[in-house]
């Protein structure tokens, strides 16, 4: 009986350590591939991949509607074009608009990671330049194209 727990309690072990890595396909990844978290109309998310080389191309514009920051698996500053689409951005390095607010210590908890959206910038258009920075996808993830909001101006 003893020699059975022996044997019984490390593979019981291996086999649960085994299932529980993910097994299921995953996409074919290439340099080419850019990380645009969008929602298209039937909610799923979408992986915008470049029309052309974005290489060349340093910085892009846009004009959209601030939705929404949170903080999750990584910082995600949404917005949303005319043609409602929903832009996913990583970063905004421009300081002028705060679109990020930390919360105080009573209303932080594990859903909000202690930060908010702006809520005098949600809903406002702006026109937004932004380019695509080889960066991890989200604390120590995988290298990706992310993009990066560079400049950001308020549209009248």
């Amino acid at each position: 009986m003893k020699k059975i727990k022996c044997i019984a309690i490390p593979l019981f072990i291996i086999c649960i350590t085994t299932s529980c890595n993910n097994n299921t396909p995953k996409e074919k990844e290439t340099k080419d591939t850019i990380v645009v978290a969008s929602i298209d109309s039937s909610n799923k998310p979408v992986t915008a991949k470049p029309t052309s080389d974005s290489s060349s191309k340093k910085e892009l514009m846009i004009i959209a509607m601030f939705v929404d920051f949170s903080l999750g698996d990584a910082s995600h500053f949404t917005f949303k074009d005319k043609n409602n689409k929903i832009w996913d951005f990583a970063k905004c390095t421009d300081e002028k608009f705060q679109f990020a607010m930390e919360l105080p210590a009573s209303k932080a908890d594990e859903s909000n990671q202690g930060w908010s959206a702006n809520k005098k910038l949600q809903g406002k258009w702006f026109q937004l330049t932004y380019e695509f920075v080889m960066q991890p996808e989200y604390q120590d993830g995988p290298i990706a194209k992310v993009p990066i909001i560079t400049k950001v101006s308020l549209v009248q």
